[in-house]
């Protein structure tokens, strides 16, 4: 399981950017409702259960706005 943070203020919104949505092989990335402090519509993850942690959307990120940490299994957890 992945964990996606959105840091939202580096962000250049989705109408501007939106290479998170389209590099995102789950489909899993939406235009949030509510608007950055510079005015731009960030992405908002639709399910992040459903995450691989396939980081593309870290990599492509031309703002750096985006951060996937892989959590760890648990100890005696069926792989």
């Amino acid at each position: 399981m992945a964990k996606v943070r959105i840091y939202r203020d580096l962000c250049k919104g989705v109408e501007e950017c939106g290479i998170c949505i389209s590099v995102c092989p789950k489909k899993l990335f939406q235009p949030s409702a509510a608007l950055n402090p510079k005015g731009y519509r960030p992405p908002e993850m639709k399910d992040e259960v459903a995450c691989t942690g396939c980081e593309n959307c870290m990599i492509y990120c031309p703002d750096l706005a985006i951060a996937v940490r892989k959590e760890k299994a648990a100890r005696g957890a069926k792989k």
